[in-house]
């Protein structure tokens, strides 16, 4: 049973060195009284799926380390993300939240059919075409075979194929001569035999049973989320020629925080002198563009066709659509600044066409999807001679003026939160995210959206994956792959403290099993 109402999954006792087992847990109730009325719409809501072709050589892994707990530039540079020892199990992943949304088949309050599934953005994680194809795969049901480079051998850095490098973790224990390396021997990881292998076999996901809709985020367009692509970094990602370190003296902040920054300019940190190791090609990791992205959705098929996306954005190179169901109008925003910057905006011709499909619906309930979160939409950069970036303060002044938006909902922070929006007037708008797939606790929702005699009550209730709780000694079929990335997402030793504490990404109660209440419109 997948959700947590019914029962929840947490960390148990801690071991020496500080690694902790899941352990099943009794239910979460719900915050606040059930809702009794109309059901207007069922969603899933999955976020943040992060589906990594790891042995990309445009990665940059090895800039992670400088978040280690002991490294001495962690104060300056924060929480940097470009390295998860779960990053090669990102396709079971979605597959077992497949599987458990396919299980449920109502929602768990109103017991109503569940009309789709959101995805809000960060599907891929290095913006490449593989990965976009592996998760579409995932979600539309069928073969996933998340491998690329050699087909015969990984070329992960946590394989024994390529240089070994004790930062990383290696699932199968140190090569012969060998000292163990840092996340085994100093943060307790486990060692399991045949995990980087069979991490790379195809496998068959169930495929959602029912329609899903597509939001675009920085990690679908952006190296590592950040970076804009250009010819020097599209023949690198394609290329044979991995880089694995900052070159000689470089190892500073200066060079480190331009990699990474919120709001552009970005650069990426590589040079001439970079040092480098030789692998094996792979055309399929070409970047993604707006328009090549949506065509990769329509050319799939799947319930629906396009899943949001239509040939208007193929042929305009956009990611922005919407979608009208029954009783509510899905709009979705494309908030990637295309320019650099992993925090978000959207352009003025965007605003506009926001406002002209909230005004057409003034008779419709609206649900607006994004994958940047209200707060993080400060990403105003734009380089000489480019149109201005529009961030949260103007787009909030437009979203006021429009009474029949009930929702926003977005991901991005990889972790459940919530508010209330409240208009001049009084009325009231809700905007929530949803926790990733790639980090602890590896959640999504159901939102049951009912019109009340007092006003609209929307309903959450978290879901767990299906992936195994007790996956030791298991096969390694997809659901116990799954189980794996779990265990390790709750043991990231970057966030065994204050740090950026990984039990933060629960949210508060009052950010999950809970039913909202807005202003009716209508």
């Amino acid at each position: 049973m997948a959700r947590t109402d019914k029962k929840t999954i947490g960390p148990g006792q801690t071991n020496n060195l500080g690694w902790r087992d899941l352990i099943e847990n009794s239910g979460e109730s719900h915050v606040n009284d059930l809702p009794k009325g109309k059901v207007l719409a069922v969603l899933g809501h999955f976020s943040d799926l992060h589906v990594c072709d790891a042995e990309s050589p445009s990665r940059i892994e090895y800039l992670d380390r400088f978040s280690d707990p002991d490294n001495k530039w962690r104060d300056i540079v924060g929480y940097i993300g470009t390295y998860r020892a779960q990053e090669i199990l990102t396709t079971q992943v979605v597959a077992s939240m497949v599987h458990a949304m396919n299980e449920l088949k109502t929602g768990p309050i109103t017991n109503a059919p569940i009309d789709g599934v959101v995805v809000t953005g960060d599907m891929t994680d290095n913006a490449q075409k593989n990965e976009a194809q592996w998760y579409i795969s995932a979600m539309n049901g069928g073969k996933v075979e998340p491998v690329s480079g050699d087909r015969k051998k990984s070329e992960w850095v946590g394989s024994h194929n390529v240089d070994y490098d004790i930062c990383y973790w290696h699932p199968d224990g140190a090569p012969i001569g060998k000292e163990l390396d840092r996340p085994i021997a100093k943060f307790g990881f486990p060692i399991i035999k045949g995990l980087v292998e069979k991490a790379r076999s195809a496998f068959v996901s169930p495929g959602l049973n029912v329609p899903w809709f597509a939001t675009y985020g920085n990690h679908d367009q952006l190296l590592q989320g950040t970076v804009a692509p250009d010819d020097d970094l599209d023949q690198l990602t394609i290329g044979n020629q991995r880089i694995v370190g900052l070159a000689k003296n470089f190892e500073t902040p200066e060079v480190i925080m331009p990699a990474v920054a919120e709001v552009g300019p970005v650069s990426y940190p590589h040079t001439k002198d970079s040092p480098r190791v030789t692998i094996t090609s792979d055309q399929m990791r070409a970047f993604n563009t707006p328009g090549t992205f949506a065509d990769a959705h329509i050319a799939a098929g799947g319930n629906p066709a396009g899943h949001g996306f239509t040939k208007e954005n193929v042929e305009n190179n956009t990611a922005y659509w919407c979608k009208d169901l029954e009783n509510i109008r899905l709009i979705s925003m494309d908030t990637v600044n295309p320019h650099g910057g992993w925090q978000g905006s959207i352009d003025e011709k965007q605003l506009n066409w926001i406002r002209e499909k909230l005004t057409e619906a003034k008779d419709k309930y609206c649900v607006l999807l994004s994958h940047h979160p209200s707060p993080t939409l400060i990403n105003d950069f734009a380089p000489t001679g480019k149109p201005r970036r529009v961030i949260k303060d103007e787009l909030l002044q437009e979203l006021y003026q429009h009474k029949n938006l009930i929702a926003w909902i977005a991901g991005h922070v990889h972790r459940h939160a919530s508010g209330l929006h409240t208009r001049p007037d009084g009325s009231t708008f809700l905007e929530f995210t949803t926790a990733s797939h790639i980090d602890w606790p590896q959640q999504s929702r159901v939102i049951e959206i009912v019109k009340e005699e007092t006003g609209i009550a929307i309903a959450s209730t978290v879901i767990d994956h299906a992936g195994h709780l007790d996956w030791q000694d298991k096969e390694l079929d997809y659901l116990t792959l799954a189980g794996i990335s779990r265990a390790l997402s709750l043991n990231d030793w970057q966030r065994r403290d204050d740090f950026n504490p990984v039990l933060a990404r629960h949210g508060s109660k009052e950010d999950r099993n809970v039913v909202w209440r807005v202003t009716d419109p209508f």
